[in-house]
């Protein structure tokens, strides 16, 4: 007796242990990803200039694979010879930016008026929707901000001088993994990054969760109609029943996929559609053993 609980205390102990180093694994992958990125430093050759500048801090608030759109929020702090106020500039500043939804991609900030810009639209020029949950995405953001000549000055000169710029990114969209990475033409007056979308991990694990199960279930519905056409017998109502509500219901397991596109996709290929092939078959071959050995009671 005490053999056996050693030996059931020493299961015990194995199965700890490796539920610790799954559970300890999971965790360093998810600190890893909630760390927010550093900000981008230019070269010292590049740095701004020590009078003034405008640091950008760019938040993604939402990706849409499906309309090829990443949006974005901007926030301005200014400093220096710039800053009038919190987010009020000193004088008239010119925000050139590739938004999809800005008119002429210019945005103009008035002295003394706070420097407020609608969440921005950037195209996603890069990826594959059909390929979730292993779609990659990129979109290309290119902002620069310059001074104008006051409109209170009498024959100012129209010129545009570029603004010193501090860039910082940070992202935190539901089922998203979120990065980005400065272009060679990125400098310390000329916001030039390409940001990268791919799918979160959990949303990868859900999304090949809920490929196994519908092949499982698949193959066991398939199983069970070969075990019902073998064996001779009058299958039972409930079989048939079961199948047919499996039917039904893949579409909506499918659906529960996270942020899961239009049918069509890789996860489809690999599980949906065969799996619903599959089913049809048992279906098919239950009902037709039901249709064949049913003979109605005489009365």
């Amino acid at each position: 007796m005490q053999i056996v609980n050693s030996k059931n205390l020493k299961k015990i102990l194995i199965l700890i242990c490796n539920l610790s180093l799954i559970f300890a694994i999971i965790l360093s992958i998810y600190s890893q990803m909630a760390k927010a990125q550093e900000p981008y430093s230019p070269s010292p050759d590049s740095s701004p200039a020590p009078t003034g500048l405008v640091e950008v801090k760019m938040t993604a608030i939402g990706v849409d694979p499906v309309k090829n759109e990443v949006e974005a929020r901007l926030e301005f702090e200014l400093k220096g010879i710039y800053k009038k106020g919190p987010t009020y500039p000193a004088q008239d500043l010119l925000m050139t930016v590739n938004g999809a939804n800005i008119a002429d991609s210019e945005i103009t900030f008035k002295e003394g008026k706070p420097m407020i810009v609608p969440a921005l639209k950037f195209n996603l020029v890069e990826g594959k929707t059909n390929n979730y949950p292993f779609d990659r995405h990129m979109a290309r953001v290119a902002i620069s901000i310059d001074t104008l000549p006051s409109i209170r000055k009498n024959f100012a000169p129209f010129e545009l001088k570029p603004v010193p710029l501090v860039f910082k990114f940070d992202a935190d969209v539901p089922g998203f993994d979120i990065t980005y990475k400065p272009m060679a033409e990125n400098s310390s007056i000329f916001i030039y990054i390409d940001v990268y979308t791919t799918r979160s991990l959990p949303v990868k694990f859900f999304a090949l969760v809920i490929i196994v199960i519908m092949w499982v279930l698949s193959i066991m519905a398939l199983l069970l109609a070969l075990k019902v056409m073998k064996s001779g017998k009058l299958p039972e109502v409930g079989m048939l029943s079961w199948t047919a509500v499996m039917l039904l219901t893949f579409p909506a397991i499918r659906n529960a996929q996270p942020g899961v596109p239009p049918v069509g996709t890789a996860s489809d290929f690999l599980s949906f559609f065969w799996s619903e092939i599959i089913v049809v078959i048992a279906l098919v071959i239950i009902g037709s053993c039901w249709l064949k050995r049913y003979h109605p009671p005489i009365e």
